[in-house]
């Protein structure tokens, strides 16, 4: 071991600790890294010779998530709890009339520590879930109240963290309802640990029920050789693939970071469904960046990418649904607010300082190109 990598690694033992510290009085997720990712983040800190690489700023605290704060930061954005009614808490949350969402684990393979549910994951940690059974009767007494619900979405946490017989059990229980005619999960399994579906058992049930299939890439790296053959074999499935992802400063924003990262999805048939505004939680200025730049990289991707590439949403999620550009309707600069509608409702959003949106240095970001 190199002199620099072992000061970076003392380094970086002491902020892990400080951000213990943090997690607890906060209850923000502990530090949790697969044997797979950290085998690319030694790789990474190896070249750079330090951890302020992308993929090591995903699931591990910098100096800024430590310390930097930006006004306006709130516990849950999006209210998800305000979308749970009482009597089916941390089993599905219902934002929409046609669909929702289904959180039968709080577990993930790996915690991302920009994730913006972080305070419901680490309540729910806390407390005795129901069977997955139960939680299937829960949801099914909801959906044959509710024939408008078209899709069920499974995510979490997690659900490609569960058993094949607990998916099975939710799949087959589900697709009993006739209205239900959309399946769709959410996951970062295939990037954290694609080894978990190297049996084909999992994929020929989500190809049973045509599921969609959202990954949640947020980097080009993350596309090594190994999840770039399980997303191949997912498409020689059947399975539908989308890639949903923030921007994240310091780990993509820059256009060329993107672009880099939707090639490389395209080239193993994943689409890119969206690509949304961080979300102004508590300790989550680390990554977040100013509204106004990352429009000028939106549009930049715009630019430089071939039409069936720039398809997809750029929006923010709110309390009400997700809101674009269009919907902004006013903007007060001196108070650094903007101002989103939806359906009739107002949703206030505290933009993030140009004073604090330090952009990442595309030559980390890129360490393998540049």
């Amino acid at each position: 071991m190199t002199a620099v990598k072992s000061i970076a690694m003392d380094e970086q033992a002491t902020r892990n600790n400080n951000y213990d510290v943090l997690a607890n009085a906060h209850g923000l997720l502990p530090i949790k890294v697969s044997a797979f990712y950290q085998k690319k983040i030694d790789e990474e800190v190896a070249a750079l010779g330090h951890y302020g690489g992308p993929l090591a700023r995903t699931v591990y605290p910098s100096d800024e998530r430590l310390h930097l704060r930006a006004p306006g930061e709130v516990a849950d954005w999006v209210d998800d709890r305000a979308n749970m009614a009482h009597e089916v808490k941390d089993v599905f949350i219902q934002k929409y009339p046609n669909r929702v969402l289904f959180t039968p684990t709080s577990t993930c393979a790996a915690h991302c520590l920009y994730c913006f549910r972080q305070d419901v994951l680490t309540e729910q940690k806390g407390i005795p879930r129901l069977s997955i059974e139960d939680q299937c009767k829960v949801l099914e007494q909801h959906l044959l109240a509710h024939p408008e619900v078209s899709e069920v979405i499974l995510s979490g946490g997690d659900p490609l963290t569960l058993s094949y017989a607990e998916l099975q059990t939710i799949f087959e229980r589900i697709s009993n309802i006739k209205t239900v005619t959309d399946f769709r999960i959410h996951t970062r399994v295939p990037i954290f640990s694609p080894a978990a579906l190297k049996s084909d058992e999992k994929l020929k049930l989500f190809a049973k029920y045509n599921v969609r299939m959202v990954v949640h890439a947020v980097h080009p790296y993350e596309i090594c050789d190994e999840v770039g053959a399980l997303l191949t074999r997912m498409h020689a499935h059947g399975i539908r693939l989308y890639n949903h992802f923030p921007l994240l400063r310091y780990v993509n924003d820059h256009a060329d970071v993107l672009l880099e990262l939707m090639h490389k999805l395209e080239a193993h048939h994943t689409r890119t469904l969206s690509i949304y505004v961080p979300e102004p939680i508590y300790f989550s200025a680390a990554y977040r960046i100013s509204y106004d730049r990352m429009c000028a990289i939106i549009d930049d991707v715009n630019a430089c990418a071939p039409s069936w590439m720039n398809s997809f949403r750029f929006c923010l999620d709110s309390p009400f649904g997700k809101v674009r550009r269009e919907n902004l309707t006013m903007r007060d600069r001196a108070s650094n607010r903007l101002v989103f509608m939806r359906d009739g409702q107002r949703i206030d959003y505290p933009d993030f300082p140009d004073a604090l949106d330090i952009a990442g240095d595309i030559k980390t970001m890129l360490w393998k190109l540049k």
